[in-house]
């Protein structure tokens, strides 16, 4: 067989092994972040991830060690998919239509929530009964996104109230979500006409206060 050949065999075979490697990766991340959505994180075992994934057992701990380093995937698929849609976000014109399309994400998710609750609350408020550090690693998932609403917030001129306006509407967001899911009813989910109505009026009361 030519030199070049061989050279774009072992090529060809390199880039086919971490294909795999990343695939069977992100399958166990996904079917992980998937369970502990529906079922909780700490009822869903490297078994249930496996299954879920369709990938043998013992290749599990090939990429996750312990239960911890799922967790801390868990985290880091929530941190980079929020920041995704914060870019999304951010493509809006004004502060103002940023910070409504973040409410209307919440009514887009009425039904999940209703049935499953927030994916990042629920699994933050879970590992924080246990404590840790996963659980410290994702207190950075509401960090983050509170700090990019106290930034619109900044923006449209609100000051040293920003971080309490953000907090507010943060809570705001996570209640309705916990309600929803306690009640299993997501008409409890304002429509996202009714919550850009709502903060509307509220940041015209601010500003008039």
């Amino acid at each position: 067989m030519p030199t070049f050949a061989i050279v774009s065999w072992l090529t060809d075979l390199y880039t086919d092994m971490t294909r795999t490697h990343i695939d069977k990766r992100s399958r166990l991340v996904s079917a992980a972040v998937s369970l502990a959505y529906q079922n909780g994180f700490g009822d869903t075992s490297l078994a249930d991830i496996a299954r879920e994934a369709e990938v043998p057992l013992g290749n599990v701990y090939y990429y996750f060690k312990t239960k911890d380093e799922i967790g801390e995937a868990i985290v880091e698929f929530r941190l980079a998919q929020l920041s995704a849609q914060r870019q999304r976000w951010n493509e809006a014109g004004s502060p103002k239509d940023r910070l409504c399309d973040c409410v209307q994400g919440v009514f887009e998710n009425k039904d999940f929530l209703a049935e499953h609750g927030c994916a990042v609350g629920t699994f933050c408020s879970e590992l924080h009964k246990a404590g840790g550090p996963v659980a410290t690693r994702a207190t950075e998932i509401f960090a983050q996104h509170l700090a990019w609403i106290e930034s619109q917030f900044r923006a449209l001129g609100k000051g040293k109230d920003s971080n309490g306006l953000a907090v507010h509407l943060l809570s705001a967001m996570q209640g309705v979500s916990i309600l929803a899911h306690s009640f299993h009813d997501s008409g409890l989910v304002a429509t996202g006409d009714q919550a850009a109505q709502e903060l509307d009026s509220k940041l015209v009361r601010h500003q008039a206060g």
